[in-house]
């Protein structure tokens, strides 16, 4: 497979070539669906309104369209905009409303992962 893994390092001085956005870190095991419908397992970094980032061994291509599912709560599709190593973030097709937000942090915090320290 050909990934593409372009660094946030490279996006540029521009603003509007980075994804901004209010995070919130956390630490939540995912199940990442290809559009093939092959499953690997992901862990959900920090989530926001427009998407997520998400650790996993998959590699990934910028661009590629795929779908996290949290598991007890939905699956969301979307677009790789950025890959670095393990890392990736996920530009949901559709904005992520607050309360589910805060439903996927609380899901979190209760399973035991909870949510990183003084990230935003």
């Amino acid at each position: 497979m050909n990934t593409y893994r372009r660094s946030m390092a490279n996006a540029g001085n521009n603003p509007l070539d980075r994804r901004c956005s209010n995070r919130t870190g956390m630490s939540h095991p995912a199940v990442l669906i290809t559009s093939l419908g092959d499953k690997h397992s992901a862990i959900i970094q920090n989530v926001s309104t427009l998407g997520f980032k998400i650790r996993s061994e998959y590699g990934v291509t910028v661009g590629r369209f795929l779908s996290i599912d949290i598991p007890g709560l939905a699956a969301y599709f979307g677009w790789v905009a950025w890959s670095h190593r393990d890392q990736f973030g996920l530009d949901v097709a559709n904005a992520i409303p607050e309360p589910v937000i805060k439903h996927i942090i609380a899901m979190a915090v209760k399973a035991g992962e909870g949510q990183a320290p003084g990230f935003s």
